[in-house]
């Protein structure tokens, strides 16, 4: 005979770690994509508000991951957000360490 596949129908919640994680993830990208496309229009020219509008997207983007791994330890919950926000996070970190290490290299 053929073993019936057991479907659970759990109401799984999101916990607020890993919704705060795929805000602060987005709002990190966000930022890095608006800061890029505003210095390419003002040809490179943008100022210093820049670098601290950059600074508070990274401090999003770090914040995002803090947040994306203090879901996962969450119990008997959701863990889609996490992994989103945890992803969004990381690669909005990773597109601001290149903008940094070209601002770095720019100056030398």
């Amino acid at each position: 005979m053929a073993k019936r596949k057991v479907y659970s129908f759990v109401d799984r919640k999101y916990s607020a770690n890993s919704i705060a994680s795929v805000v602060l993830g987005l709002i990190g990208m966000a930022m890095l994509l608006l800061l890029l496309f505003v210095s390419y229009w003002l040809k490179g020219s943008a100022g210093t508000w820049i670098g601290a509008c950059g600074v508070t997207g990274i401090v999003m983007a770090v914040m995002g991951l803090r947040y994306g791994f203090l879901g996962f330890q969450d119990d008997c919950k959701s863990y889609f957000c996490c992994k989103c926000g945890t992803i969004v996070s990381t690669v909005a970190f990773v597109g601001w360490f290149f903008v940094v290490c070209m601002g770095v290299v720019a100056m030398m």
